[in-house]
């Protein structure tokens, strides 16, 4: 299924793209997503304890494969069919766990990545999904407080799911601090 989504609400001054569909990903199109993904990245430069992620590893070639294989990898296309942006994510019993959403930085705030959360969300609505997970930063703008405004909320450390629990302690291990992560859970609606 492909959604064709006009953006509105673009900030006053801005001007992006005319009009953004949201489709899987395909194959040929797995190293524009590594791209894409190094590009989001360099938001990051402005964190001084989190810069090395401007120049750190991205999603594997073997993931994004994975993933479109299981239809769970998405791309916001934009004018002329050219991915801007694009969602990994699998369904992990009951739940689409998102693994990974980025925006190319020149396209970044004109509403790309909301459109993405809400096609994973429908997506998980149609397979008859309970929620949508990830984990992200706490304090960093564009992660946590973002999703809040989307309607996820921050699960509790002391119960969390230990699925969660397990992909917050694998990221601690590749160099994230858990003390700055979180879990976050929407619940999909009927």
């Amino acid at each position: 299924m492909v959604t064709l989504i006009p953006l509105d609400g673009i900030p006053a001054g801005k001007a992006g793209p005319s009009r953004v569909t949201v489709r899987p990903a395909r194959e040929d199109e797995i190293e524009t997503l590594r791209r894409i993904e190094r590009s989001a990245a360099r938001a990051f430069r402005l964190i001084e304890a989190f810069s090395w992620l401007a120049v750190g590893d991205v999603q594997s070639a073997e993931r994004h494969h994975d993933l479109i294989g299981k239809g769970t990898n998405w791309v916001a296309a934009a004018d002329g069919d050219q991915p801007v942006g694009f969602l990994s994510a699998e369904v992990v019993g009951p739940e689409l766990h998102i693994w990974e959403i980025s925006v190319d930085h020149l396209h970044q705030g004109f509403g790309i990545g909301r459109r993405l959360i809400r096609h994973a969300v429908e997506q998980a609505a149609e397979r008859g999904l309970v929620a949508v997970t990830l984990t992200t930063f706490r304090t960093i703008p564009w992660n946590c407080p973002f999703y809040e405004r989307l309607g996820f909320e921050t699960l509790d450390e002391a119960t969390l799911p230990a699925r969660l629990d397990a992909v917050l302690d694998e990221e601690s291990e590749h160099g994230l601090p858990r003390d700055t992560r979180c879990a976050m859970r929407l619940t999909v609606k009927d």
